[in-house]
């Protein structure tokens, strides 16, 4: 590898990730990131698996980073070093029974780097997001002598996550891996009551702040079956262990005047202050499967199951009414001719994929749910191993029955996948 190429990635991937720290919980608004840790993000993010509708449990290969199987990792070849990057950008409309609204949001989604260490070990780390939370509802209600007043429930922050993980080729068909990962962040909560009559009674507020720093760990086995000299036939599973996470929170009550469609509250009386008070957040296990059909550097058609135990989810020692989530996914790429000479749009790569997801949130007996169909193309640079991903999805989240709110999203995203020859020896002097 070329010195100048070096110091360009010496200076360019710390500077990525202290900018990834910094907007990665930044523009969502949704009123279903009020439970549980908010809107949880899937390691499968890259821009390649979203437009094969985020199927990754059995996917490998050395040209690209896959967090979601750590033992994945394994086929990354021994003389490789990749670094991946990814944009992404939101455009969602919000419905009920009798009115709509729009939103939008960008951000950097993904850091990762991958290399060797040895014949037998291969190592990936990255910066990615775990969860968002932002969301701002007003809900009308009344009390007998008192009058009309509102609710107003708020919310912003989110968890990042970053990671170290290993994958040990343990046969030229079978591999293992794990992923060790620092979750950190905060999630603010907070409820304002106030009297939409009368500017003489004081508002109360109440507000949470949910600190976590600490470790989770989850696992992948990878299976290649050479069913020809060119098809293969990938099995994956994972595993996400049970994580008692410690966390600290910061509880305040107050009486207040203002502080009303975002105006300054000014503080005349705390009711009670609990500050850094540690205590345990309960992440349950979760299991994936997957499958994937390939010919080398052909086509790939692919499947994922995932199901995680939200049911024993716990803040503090209480629930919060989740319940179990699954998600299923199907998707697939086709490249017409990877080595042609006489145009260019026969080395792209074509994507599609569509996914179902029943998620942990079950609201006045109506489930959360969640669906989207993708698409997306992977574009060669020329005369590089470096190639640029851009995917497209469309879906649905929600519903409007009891009043709910139901959420149509266009989720774009641009990744770049640079592959260098860090390892290999000069031949010449």
């Amino acid at each position: 590898m070329k010195i100048n190429t070096l110091i360009k990635n010496s200076i360019f991937i710390p500077l990525m990730f202290i900018t990834m720290s910094i907007v990665a919980q930044t523009g969502i608004d949704s009123p279903y990131t009020r439970f549980g840790l908010g809107q949880l993000e899937n390691r499968s993010n890259g821009a390649r698996f979203q437009a094969m509708g985020g199927i990754s449990n059995a996917l490998s290969g050395n040209r690209f980073i896959n967090p979601s199987n750590p033992a994945s990792y394994a086929g990354f070849d021994s003389l490789s070093f990749i670094f991946n990057a990814g944009l992404n950008a939101t455009s969602v409309t919000y419905r009920t029974t009798t009115q709509s609204e729009e939103g939008s949001n960008a951000t950097i989604s993904y850091i990762t780097m991958g290399f060797p260490l040895s014949r037998w070990w291969r190592t990936s780390v990255g910066l990615l997001p775990y969860s968002q939370v932002g969301y701002s509802i007003k809900v009308p209600f009344s009390i007998d002598n008192v009058g009309n007043l509102y609710k107003v429930f708020e919310g912003e922050g989110g968890l990042n996550q970053v990671y170290w993980g290993n994958a040990f080729i343990l046969h030229k068909k079978l591999s293992v891996g794990i992923n060790s990962t620092y979750v950190f962040g905060k999630n603010t909560n907070s409820i304002l009551v106030y009297s939409p009559d009368s500017a003489y009674y004081a508002n109360t507020k109440i507000e949470n702040k949910l600190q976590v720093n600490d470790f989770i760990f989850d696992y992948g086995v990878l299976f290649k079956h050479e069913i020809s000299e060119k098809l293969n036939l990938n099995i994956g599973l994972t595993y996400s262990q049970k994580i008692n996470l410690n966390v600290k929170r910061d509880y305040l009550a107050r009486s207040v005047f203002g502080g009303v469609d975002g105006g300054v509250d000014y503080t005349l009386d705390t009711i009670d202050y609990k500050p850094t008070e540690k205590g345990k957040v309960v992440l349950p296990a979760g299991i994936g499967f997957g499958m994937a059909l390939e010919k080398q550097n052909r086509w790939l058609v692919g499947f994922d199951f995932n199901w995680q135990n939200w049911e024993k989810y716990e803040a503090y020692g209480k629930g919060d009414s989740l319940v179990n989530s699954w998600d299923i996914a199907f998707g697939g790429q086709f490249t017409p001719n990877n080595t042609s000479i006489s145009g260019y749009w026969k080395r792209v790569t074509y994507r599609i994929g569509a996914r179902y997801e029943k998620s942990y949130l079950q609201l006045f007996g109506q489930p959360i749910n969640e669906f989207g169909i993708s698409f997306g193309v992977g574009l060669p640079l020329p005369r590089s191993l470096t190639t640029i991903d851009l995917s497209a999805e469309v879906g649905r989240r929600g519903t409007t029955n009891k009043n709910l709110i139901q959420e149509t999203f266009v989720n774009f995203t641009l990744g770049v996948s640079i592959y260098e020859r860090w390892f290999e020896k000069r031949r010449y002097n």
